[in-house]
């Protein structure tokens, strides 16, 4: 997408460079043009927006301010090309996305195969990461929305969708409660070895608040934060971990894990939707809004159900 103006393009530059000559190359101009268009700005301004040290161009405090309004200015002017080239060209368009790094790893890669079938001119921007590293890219206008577990959002990002995460035990496909009859609550599953987030993340604090009595009967046998940990460790073993179905839907689907809902209260926890307050949607960020929906709740409700599905019923 082109900038909307050659000052705040070579602000931006600067800012991610952390210097002029290196801005410079990137932005295939002389180094003198670059430093001058950081004056002009600055003239404008009335305030440094960089400071100028030995080891490089490093932002003021003002600086900062500036250069989230410039690229929140940047996606709002993208935004509004795109809308522009929907209407010449409907199924066109870019989407810039953020999700949990379970999220990237099965649910997103249907969502866009299956867009990617239909409608061959929409390309993807795809940032993983921890719900707060997304939102922040929301607030910086670094990403258009984030689809994460649910906290609160910093200034100017809100929630507009939600939906429901239950939260189960994850256990290999002989484990002794894998048949047991009755509804599943935390403290069936404390007398095995456990694998559990990391304190402080979602998924740990929701079984904090669930039974904290009863998950400090023992000891964890891990504790971490990684998701592909808990899956590796639990399979074939008599070890459980405790997951939302994003977090196992491909492993349940090929049967080496089984995963059941835990019946304690509070054992829910939204997967949401944010964005930046005032961001309008291009057609292309709806058709994948609305794809996104659709599969997550076909995929959801093969856990809820007990129904069989598979890859191959989901991408289509």
């Amino acid at each position: 997408m082109p900038a909307i103006s050659q000052a705040f393009r070579c602000f931006d530059e600067v800012a991610r460079r952390g210097s002029v000559r290196k801005a410079a190359v990137t932005l295939h101009l002389t180094a003198a043009a670059v430093n001058q268009q950081i004056l002009n700005l600055e003239a404008q301004v009335g305030v440094p927006l960089f400071d100028r040290l030995p080891r490089g161009m490093q932002l003021t405090t003002a600086g900062e301010l500036m250069l989230a309004a410039v690229r929140r200015s940047q996606r709002d002017f993208d935004n509004a090309l795109a809308q522009v080239e929907d209407l010449r060209a409907l199924r066109r368009g870019h989407v810039r996305v953020g999700v949990s790094h379970a999220t990237a790893e099965y649910l997103l890669p249907l969502v866009i195969a299956s867009l990617h079938g239909r409608y061959p001119g929409i390309t993807f921007s795809v940032r993983s990461g921890t719900g707060e590293e997304l939102l922040r890219g929301v607030a910086q206008g670094e990403i258009d929305v984030a689809y994460c577990l649910r906290r609160p959002p910093p200034p100017g990002v809100q929630e507009v969708r939600a939906w429901p995460q239950p939260l189960g035990a994850v256990m290999a496909p002989g484990h002794p409660l894998a048949t047991e009859p009755r509804l599943l609550r935390l403290r069936d599953c404390v007398d095995y070895p456990l694998i559990l987030m990391a304190p402080g993340m979602e998924l740990r604090s929701m079984l904090e608040q669930m039974d904290s009595a009863a998950l400090h009967q023992q000891r964890p046998l891990v504790e971490t934060s990684s998701v592909p940990m808990v899956r590796r460790l639990v399979a074939g073993s008599t070890a459980l971990g405790f997951l939302v179905p994003d977090n196992v839907a491909e492993d349940v689907a090929a049967g080496r894990l089984l995963w059941r809902p835990l019946h304690d209260a509070g054992a829910q926890l939204p997967g949401c939707l944010y964005q930046r307050i005032g961001y309008t949607k291009a057609a292309a960020m709806r058709l994948f809004l609305d794809e996104l929906e659709r599969v997550a709740d076909e995929m959801r409700a093969g856990f809820e159900t007990g129904v069989s599905w598979s890859l191959k019923d989901l991408a289509t």
